[in-house]
């Protein structure tokens, strides 16, 4: 997780899979606009701050008997200071013995730009990624921005919007 400074705010950033709806060309690569359905998921909160988030990653991976199949992501909730570690929710996982919270990550419009790149660096350009998507389209506050981390070395950056991109 990264953080950084969005319209003079301090943020954080994470993402899922979605359907691909249009596209565009930005400064760090394709832009698409994608529409995801609600996704059920387990997650833990913890405070909006780095350190706590990159304390919080280790323990909470290593709760599940496999990474295996798993897709991992962050939840930021800017307005509420929090950001809500998330594995969408597998059938294997259907008692939640972890005793894990429940969680809906919520569907609708986004705008993803897919960063591929040798880690740690690729993890460096979250921050202007997330930049670069708030460019492009009304970002609406009501749904929390995603980092999806699809495997190692890259990261969908999602940001929930009002209205579909329809150029750049």
């Amino acid at each position: 997780m990264r953080e950084y400074t969005t319209n003079g705010r301090r943020v954080w950033r994470s993402i899922p899979y979605a359907k691909a709806v249009a596209d565009i060309t930005g400064r760090l690569g394709r832009i698409a606009n994608v529409t995801r359905q609600d996704t059920a998921a387990l997650s833990r909160e913890v405070p909006l701050d780095l350190a706590a988030i990159q304390e919080a990653w280790p323990s909470f991976e290593s709760w599940f008997d496999s990474l295996h199949g798993r897709r991992m992501m962050g939840l930021i909730d800017n307005r509420a200071g929090k950001y809500r570690l998330c594995t969408e929710r597998l059938p294997r996982d259907i008692e939640n013995p972890l005793g894990l919270d429940e969680t809906t990550i919520p569907g609708g419009r986004y705008l993803r730009l897919r960063l591929i790149g040798d880690p740690p660096g690729v993890y460096g350009q979250i921050a202007e990624a997330f930049d670069e998507l708030f460019e492009h389209a009304e970002h609406d506050p009501t749904r929390p921005l995603i980092e999806f981390y699809r495997r190692e070395g890259e990261v969908d950056c999602l940001v929930p919007v009002n209205a579909a991109v329809t150029g750049a």
